[in-house]
């Protein structure tokens, strides 16, 4: 049997908008708590909620009417079918990254701080699935958690002007994909030929909230490939 996930921390920010807090940490089992009570909150409260919107350990609620938190905490601990709430539903992707030189701005760096060699680096990298914890600063930016402690590298303290499109990087403990060129201060360590926004296609964004991503390798001539063919 389940755990029971236990109600978390409320705290009114102003008389329509409460705030639920979980563990302050990054994790997967906070995560799965999150969602769960997200979906928690959209259910129960479909007739007086406006808006929640959830992160890496908070539930924001935006509200019609002030809420009775101890009828909702009963609700919450009374509910027998967390397992079920916490899966949700979401998709599996496995997205092609290319760890060419040309691609790769910060090996160097990465490896001199980490002490790995980067064909250790990459077997790492692409040992585990990382699941969307967060959608970010940009359009359709996934915050993908988490990476093996070994790969743990400080974003850089002065971001770079321009980063490319679909390139990967790494920032403490997630990795991440950018879907637009921008500014950034994220480790790039690779490139993908996919395009994760696009306002061409049906669904803009390749992934969401809850997705799990699962990476491989390709080589640099495999990337150009895919990417002439607009996979």
């Amino acid at each position: 049997m389940q755990p029971i996930i236990e109600f978390p921390h409320a705290m009114w920010i102003s008389q329509h908008t409460i705030r639920f807090a979980f563990k302050e940490e990054i994790s997967h089992a906070n995560f799965q708590a999150v969602q769960a009570f997200n979906r928690f909150l959209k259910q129960q409260l479909q007739h007086n909620l406006v808006e929640s919107v959830a992160s890496y350990h908070t539930v924001t609620a935006y509200v019609k009417q002030p809420l009775d938190v101890g009828s909702l905490r009963g609700d919450w601990l009374e509910m027998q079918t967390l397992t079920a709430m916490a899966e949700g539903t979401k998709k599996i992707l496995r997205i092609p990254i290319c760890y060419d030189e040309e691609f790769a701005l910060d090996k160097q760096r990465v490896m001199n701080y980490t002490g790995l060699s980067f064909e250790d680096f990459k077997t790492l990298h692409l040992s585990k699935s990382y699941y969307v914890y967060v959608m970010g600063f940009l359009p359709g930016f996934p915050y993908l958690g988490e990476l093996d402690t070994k790969l743990c590298v400080p974003r850089l303290k002065k971001p770079r002007a321009t980063v490319s499109a679909s390139s990967v990087g790494i920032g403490g403990r997630q990795t991440g994909i950018y879907p637009v060129e921008s500014t950034g201060g994220w480790n790039i360590i690779g490139k993908t030929p996919l395009d994760l926004f696009n306002v061409d296609r049906q669904e803009p964004f390749l992934l969401a909230l809850g997705d799990e991503v699962q990476f491989y390798e390709i080589t640099k001539q495999q990337f150009w490939e895919m990417k002439s063919k607009g996979v």
